[in-house]
């Protein structure tokens, strides 16, 4: 049966402290707690630095047997290179996230805004993916947003990234045996909380993708003073709990709030 996973864009942020994470945790607990309520997380932190090994392997002891980490490639890719003769980068990438092992969730690639569409230059990269690895596309320039382009992702089994950024969208595009769509804001960027009507709407858009027999990963990127990433990510995951397991506990039952903070590289 397929799956939904639910999350947020990074961990560690210090705001979340006395909202989210109880006042007196330890930093290098955090991402124990975030496991207990939720069972996957985007790593924002490897987009500017690949993480050794030791941290990786870290992050994966902190996470039950079933947390997966989507891992966001490497900008010198997407952004430096704009995807051209990056084999020796993919390399890298792969190597370093080897140690996720079992927890690896998909590698998410997110292109620059001002980055016209180069469909040769997409298929070239895609010739090079690992086909046991899953892979997503974020494209934030509107020309990529094409037939040509789901085409070529959907060769590959990769997919395109449906979000919303603040007046930006990707349209809702299935290209994959998988779905990873990521809300930032729909307001202003990565502040303000999804409604209960807006987050319904994507409800019903997974349920159908769900349906289809694909898994689902979504990630609130809203990480603002007012704990909206983590509530929006728990409420949408209650609304497709259908597809879900449910969380090991409660906020309320471990007298934690629901809140994040400001944006940090974690």
């Amino acid at each position: 049966m397929a799956r939904a996973r639910i999350g947020t864009s990074g961990w560690a942020y210090g705001n979340w402290r006395g909202l989210f994470y109880p006042p007196k945790l330890r930093r290098g607990e955090w991402l124990v707690w975030y496991a207990r309520f939720l069972d996957t997380v985007e790593v924002n932190a490897s987009f500017y630095r690949l993480p050794s090994e030791e941290l990786v392997r870290r992050w994966v002891a902190h996470g039950p047997d079933d947390f997966l980490f989507a891992v966001k490639a490497w900008r010198a890719i997407t952004h430096d290179r704009r995807l051209a003769d990056c084999a020796d980068l993919l390399e890298q990438v792969y190597a370093r996230a080897e140690p996720f092992g079992a927890k690896l969730g998909p590698i998410l690639f997110q292109l620059p805004p001002r980055f016209p569409a180069d469909p040769p230059r997409l298929a070239d990269l895609l010739a090079l993916l690992r086909r046991d690895r899953r892979h997503a596309f974020e494209f934030r320039d509107p020309s990529w947003h094409s037939g040509e382009v789901y085409r070529l992702l959907e060769r590959h089994d990769c997919a395109f990234v449906p979000f919303d950024l603040a007046g930006l969208t990707g349209p809702r595009v299935a290209t994959a045996s998988f779905v990873y769509v990521r809300l930032h804001g729909h307001e202003r960027r990565y502040r303000g909380r999804y409604t209960r009507e807006q987050l319904e709407d994507w409800a019903g858009w997974l349920a159908e993708r769900l349906e289809e027999g694909r898994d689902v990963f979504v990630y609130f990127d809203n990480t603002d003073e007012e704990a909206h990433a983590v509530v929006n990510a728990r409420e949408l995951r209650a609304m497709l709990a259908r597809w879900t397991v449910p969380v090991a506990a409660e906020l309320e039952e471990t007298g934690g709030g629901a809140g994040c903070g400001a944006r940090s590289s974690a």
